[in-house]
């Protein structure tokens, strides 16, 4: 069943000579209780696909659905009562500086008028399931970053939203930050259900957490499908410039001429292997050296962790022998192992 379904949207800003189309004909399904990654390079249109899911941008034409609710079609009081039931996290936390952590977790309950009381110990308990038990006291600028984007979330948890909307929620914390806010998300889909979307320009977050992906690419949607599908065999150019390696990239250390250089002067073909998450536990490179009785260069290896599975890529440098070129690609395909010639 879809949570959020967006059904040929369009964002225009402006008219005329001047207008800017931020959206083009989108559509989509979000399914219940999965996280979704919609990831972009920046002006690609992303922040204004979220922002129009839940109406902070009012879309040019098409629709948005939520939870059965087409929020194109509400106003006023029913559509904030509708904003309600859909959670938002920033990359900037936007707290109140003046508000104690827990005060600024009650905030959203003080607006829906909530008994006082019953606001307190609901806050409470947001912050002790975003891991932030006995820090109810503490302003902002007593946090870290991690800690205030804890806040933040248990903050959009309030309502109790089945959506949260998560806007580049990672880009201002350092990796292992990072780390801790993703596992937390994916908790707190997994203990309360709550559907998910990550909106980022960073792959190793879809990949971390999310089992859906869009790519959106000069505002429409270029790609989308399995997490490890589109990591794996990425169709579109968008999709490769954010999956796979740029030449430069396969030869650490080198610049772009000299990778390039490197890559033209290779004398026997280069290939791409895509590990698919059930070979990575074989030493597959070197039992193909072995039975194929002829060394390979490894010019690029990239390996990520995807729902608990390794997915990797690896580029190789055959031998100049096409028979023995030919003998190995024939081994490969034999094991299953699946591979696309390099473009040098």
């Amino acid at each position: 069943m879809a949570m959020i379904e967006l059904r040929n949207l369009t964002k225009t800003y402006g008219s005329g000579e001047g207008a800017v189309k931020a959206l083009d004909n989108v559509s989509l399904e979000i399914e219940q209780g999965e996280i979704f990654g919609i990831i972009g390079l920046s002006g690609a249109g992303k922040s204004t696909l979220v922002r129009c899911i839940n109406l902070l941008e009012t879309p040019t034409t098409g629709q948005v659905i939520v939870d059965g609710k087409e929020m194109t079609s509400l106003k006023g009081k029913a559509l904030r009562e509708a904003r309600r039931n859909i959670g938002m996290i920033f990359q900037g936390f936007d707290l109140l500086m003046q508000r104690t952590a827990l005060e600024n977790v009650r905030f959203p309950l003080e607006l829906a008028h909530t008994p006082k009381a019953e606001a307190n110990e609901r806050a409470k308990a947001l912050l002790k399931t975003v891991g932030l038990e006995g820090r109810e006291g503490a302003y902002p600028a007593q946090l870290s970053g991690g800690m205030k984007q804890r806040v933040a979330i248990a903050r959009a948890l309030a309502s109790n939203p089945r959506v949260l909307l998560c806007d580049e929620a990672t880009s201002a914390l350092d990796p292992t930050t990072t780390e801790s806010i993703l596992e937390l998300l994916r908790e707190i889909n997994r203990t309360l259900g709550v559907t998910v979307v990550v909106i980022t320009h960073e792959m190793r977050v879809v990949e971390r957490i999310c089992s859906r992906v869009a790519i959106i690419a000069e505002s429409h949607i270029a790609e989308m499908g399995e997490v490890q599908e589109v990591f794996l065999h990425p169709q579109t150019e968008a999709a490769k410039k954010l999956v796979l390696p740029s030449r430069s990239g396969k030869l650490e250390g080198f610049t772009e001429d000299e990778a390039a250089t490197a890559v033209d002067e290779c004398r026997g073909e280069l290939i791409r292997l895509a590990f698919d998450g059930t070979t990575t536990d074989r030493p597959v490179i070197a039992d193909m050296i072995l039975s194929c009785g002829a060394p390979v260069s490894i010019v690029y290896a990239d390996t990520r962790s995807i729902e608990g599975k390794l997915y990797g890529h690896t580029v190789l440098q055959l031998p100049s022998d096409a028979a023995v070129a030919e003998k190995m690609k024939r081994w490969l395909r034999d094991q299953g192992i699946s591979y696309t010639k390099e473009v040098q």
